[in-house]
């Protein structure tokens, strides 16, 4: 496992929880409803500083340690989720998570409130918004795709407007 960087955050804890036999880190920081943020093991930096700052205001947010070689990333988040006693999340996940965070949404539609996608590169359309929406249990899950190349200034209004509104899932019709 890496070492974490220093907190970004006064108020941001580091933390541990152990969940099916595993000990997890992760940092916490702010109140309100729960946000999972997903980065790579390689990646501790912030997407855009700005949005940290946002999230941790708005957002009770969890940035969990990834282990490096794991094989079920969106399994081992499941397990992480269990092991801090969340049901159901906000989902931002940072490429090289995209892929993992998809298959969460998807396997496990009852977790995942919202997901929000920042894959590497400029995305074709800008704010590219919809609903993720599965068959195995009739759920539709808000999702938005953000460049990480987007510069802030349009990333973050983008994500701002996404994020508040009060999204509760229904079912597919």
């Amino acid at each position: 496992m890496q070492n974490l960087s220093p907190l970004t955050h006064p108020a941001e804890t580091l933390s541990e929880v152990r969940a099916h036999d595993q000990v997890m880190r992760y940092r916490r920081a702010g109140v309100g409803r729960p946000l999972i943020v997903l980065r790579g093991a390689d990646c501790a930096c912030a997407l855009w500083p700005e949005l940290d700052a946002e999230l941790v205001a708005r957002f009770r947010v969890f940035t969990p340690e990834l282990p490096v070689e794991c094989q079920d990333v969106a399994a081992w988040v499941g397990d992480f989720l269990d092991g801090i006693g969340l049901h159901r999340v906000v989902v931002l996940a940072a490429e090289p998570c995209c892929l993992s965070a998809l298959e969460l949404a998807l396997l496990d539609v009852d977790r995942v409130e919202t997901l929000v996608l920042v894959p590497s590169g400029v995305v074709g359309e800008t704010g590219l918004d919809g609903t993720l929406a599965t068959t195995l249990a009739g759920v539709s899950v808000p999702l938005i795709v953000v460049g990480r190349g987007l510069p802030a200034e349009v990333a973050l209004p983008l994500l701002r407007n996404f994020l508040s509104h009060d999204r509760n899932p229904t079912a597919v019709g």
